[in-house]
């Protein structure tokens, strides 16, 4: 426990960073990168067929861009980072000391994306003729690109805590960004952005644009795209699949919570609904329901909710793989805090040793290092709950089963800490178990 903790005791530290990521992948992935790839199509439609309608709907569709990119997806881009630095302060700066110039380097690259935008929008009535008009076009084609190369840096900082690769062994920075992962997950989140933003614009375009000369070739242009995405993101989504860890593939019916059969069934119906939805917008989009549109919408969103809470669960123990456990201990360090007490070695802890006068208060800072990152006291889930769990447990029975809970329940890191220690932690957990709420 290098720094101090900061504890969100009843909705829980890992539910605070999930929901800012979600919304931020909703945006970045949907409206940053998907929907910036299709307003630029709608533009260069518009220009082949002349339809002044359809292009000032792109300038619409690009003020919406501009508005919510640079507002909740700007707020919670650095939410995450803010959030993720203070409730996992050991990984960032693992990962800060390893892709300290990638980091540099994304942010040079979201200036410049941010400034095409502005160029695109504001430039949009008066690059509107002959050669101008082409101008603006690459402007837009300057955009989305810049707008994939955002994601491309951060995929590859992402993909390394689920497959460091060789650089366990090298410690090299390329080895870390050219991951095994690195290429299909990029891959996959780039059809998947389109996808995503053809989902979430469908039922606004289904429902505020009437004028059908203009609605049916947006529709058009939203039905080509998707014959494109979908399959590709099939294809790279078992790519990915194949290339992430053994025991990482086995949690992710687990990290949902649900019961495989469950699990199963709504994914294919979900996925079902995504295939009749684009041969209905392809093939009859004049007639498209408006309940499949609003149906697909949801879908998608559930869909990059469930990706996300999949995606940081599946590397439990670790949070980097094989290098760093979820509660920011490393591998490594593991064997020396056993032998000399993981509070002797925490740089933050008020006591260093337990003795039987503090160790309820030693077994409360134990916690707060090594089971803060998932567990809660209380809190609205309960099975992360460790007063519901431990209930009418006797301390004896938490005594025994700390050192092998990680074999037990293969998604724990292990306890690491002297004898002591695991006295310690067992009597505080008795004691917020058993205390009268």
């Amino acid at each position: 426990m290098n720094f101090p903790t900061v504890e969100f005791p009843w909705f829980g530290n890992g539910n605070i960073v999930a929901i800012i990521a979600i919304i931020h992948v909703l945006i970045s992935h949907g409206v940053a990168i998907g929907a910036t790839a299709l307003v630029v199509s709608s533009e260069y439609y518009a220009i082949v067929t002349k339809n002044e309608k359809l292009d000032q709907l792109a300038k619409q569709l690009t003020k919406w861009i501009l508005i919510i990119t640079t507002t909740v997806g700007a707020m919670t881009g650095v939410g995450i980072w803010f959030s993720t630095t203070v409730i996992q302060p050991d990984s960032i700066g693992s990962l800060l000391r390893i892709f300290f110039w990638a980091w540099v380097a994304e942010w040079v690259v979201f200036v410049l994306e941010v400034v095409f935008l502005l160029i695109y929008y504001y430039t949009w009535e008066t690059w509107k003729e002959g050669k101008a008009k082409r101008k603006h076009l690459n402007v837009g084609i300057m955009l989305a690109v810049f707008s994939w190369l955002t994601m491309s840096i951060i995929t590859g900082i992402l993909a390394a805590k689920l497959t460091p690769g060789r650089w366990v062994e090298t410690l090299s920075f390329w080895n870390a960004f050219f991951n095994p992962t690195y290429l299909p997950s990029l891959g996959f989140r780039t059809f998947l952005s389109i996808m995503l933003a053809i989902a979430l614009f469908t039922i606004f375009v289904r429902l505020f644009v009437k004028d059908e000369e203009v609605r049916m070739p947006l529709l058009r242009i939203f039905s080509i795209w998707g014959a494109i995405s979908l399959p590709a993101t099939v294809v790279l989504g078992i790519w990915y699949l194949q290339s992430i860890p053994d025991q990482a593939a086995k949690l992710i019916v687990w990290s949902t919570g649900l019961p495989e059969k469950t699990f199963d069934v709504l994914n294919m119906i979900a996925f079902a609904l995504i295939i009749v939805f684009l041969f209905w917008l392809a093939i009859r989009p004049k007639k498209l329901p408006i309940f499949l549109s609003l149906a697909v919408f949801m879908s998608a969103i559930g869909f990059i909710g469930e990706f996300e809470v999949v995606r940081e669960s599946i590397r439990k123990p670790y949070i980097i793989y094989n290098y760093m456990y979820v509660n920011g201990i490393t591998a490594v360090k593991a064997e020396e805090m056993n032998r000399d007490g993981y509070l002797a070695h925490s740089t933050v802890a008020k006591i260093k040793k337990v003795t039987e006068k503090n160790k309820v208060e030693a077994g409360r800072e134990i916690y707060q290092g090594q089971c803060l990152a998932c567990h809660t006291i209380d809190g609205w889930r309960s099975k992360r709950a460790l007063a519901n769990r431990l209930k009418g447990w006797p301390q004896q029975s938490i005594e025994s089963f700390i050192p092998t809970m990680h074999q037990v329940r293969p998604m724990m890191p292990p306890f690491v800490g002297t004898k002591e220690e695991v006295e310690a932690l067992a009597a505080y957990l008795y004691k917020v178990a058993n205390e009268e709420k």
